[in-house]
């Protein structure tokens, strides 16, 4: 077929006005219809509001937990008014246990520069009266949170209460203070729960594993060779603890009753230990320190735990 010239075109097609029209109408029938063009007038949904930090009027509150029954044991909450941590601190969860109530009752008395200290420095007053890890019919309140209030176990409603506490006040970080029979450093290869001793053992976050390092090693620096704590925890890879190199067992230690489960996050029946507050209190690191009783007075116990807490709080610029 021969080339067609531009005036033959124009021609065929009925001239300028028509050849605009057909091309009008071939643009027109390329358009989708109407009814297939969607626009959403849907506004885009507003970023998620974090949750506010508190911040409580200064002041001293004294508080008391099962108040009215023969279980009460009281509390206090030390407050600056300024934004800061907050930080929680649990002495006497379990009544043999001296050093963790020793040292929180000092603890108690301190004032911290901001955020909010709170205290409650003998959970398990009637074991700790009786100097028995607890005493019979009560249960375990370290195996018991979230706890249940219509529980026949005092402890499990006492863990009830402290986890209602927990979540009023909503503390950053969570000092458990407990003891163990004998140092983790020394357990050799026969293990066993009762030798953990002289660790700080916390879940917690990335973000929160630094100062529990420096934490650790600023106290280590500054005690003997034996005293020195272990970092037990799973962040970021860590292993959950091994025994020290060149450590030397001691086998001639008798457990206790003082053992807890030779676990970061245990799961016994009845409930968890504190290690699991991170569930019930938004943003909590818990963190449960244990004393080793072997061969380490009562008084030196207690003396470790509030440099323990004490160096926490110096890094959290609270004291």
């Amino acid at each position: 077929m021969g080339r067609i010239s531009r005036r033959r075109f124009l021609a065929l097609s009925g001239g300028t006005a028509a050849l605009t029209a057909f091309v009008a109408a071939c643009s027109h029938a390329l358009e989708p219809p109407a009814s297939a063009v969607t626009i959403d007038a849907t506004p885009a949904p507003p970023p998620p509001v974090p949750t506010p930090e508190p911040v409580f009027a200064a002041g001293v509150e004294s508080f008391a937990l099962m108040p009215g029954t023969q279980w009460e044991t009281p509390g206090v909450a030390i407050h600056t008014g300024l934004p800061g941590s907050r930080v929680m601190i649990f002495g006497g969860v379990h009544g043999n246990e001296p050093g963790g109530w020793l040292a929180a009752e000092e603890i108690a008395r301190w004032q911290p520069r901001n955020g909010s200290l709170i205290v409650m420095p003998r959970l398990n007053r009637l074991s700790t009266q009786a100097m028995v890890r607890t005493v019979d019919g009560f249960g375990d309140l370290n195996r018991s949170y979230p706890g249940n209030p219509n529980s026949v176990l005092p402890m499990q409603r006492m863990a009830a209460a402290v986890v209602n506490v927990a979540q009023h006040y909503r503390p950053k970080w969570l000092f458990d203070l407990h003891e163990s029979w004998m140092f983790y450093n020394e357990r050799g290869t026969s293990g066993g729960t009762a030798f953990i001793g002289q660790t700080l053992s916390s879940g917690g976050t990335t973000m929160t594993l630094p100062l529990l390092q420096q934490t650790v090693k600023s106290v280590n620096s500054r005690v003997s060779q034996r005293e020195q704590f272990t970092l037990r925890t799973n962040i970021g890879g860590q292993p959950s603890g091994t025994p020290a190199a060149g450590s030397t067992p001691r086998p001639t230690a008798t457990p206790s009753s003082t053992a807890l489960p030779d676990s970061v996050t245990p799961q016994l029946a009845g409930g968890t230990t504190s290690l699991g507050f991170a569930r019930w209190v938004e943003g909590c690191t818990p963190v449960l320190i244990e004393m080793g009783q072997y061969g380490q007075d009562e008084g030196r116990r207690a003396e470790l735990h509030t440099m323990l807490v004490q160096t926490a709080m110096e890094r959290l610029e609270m004291l």
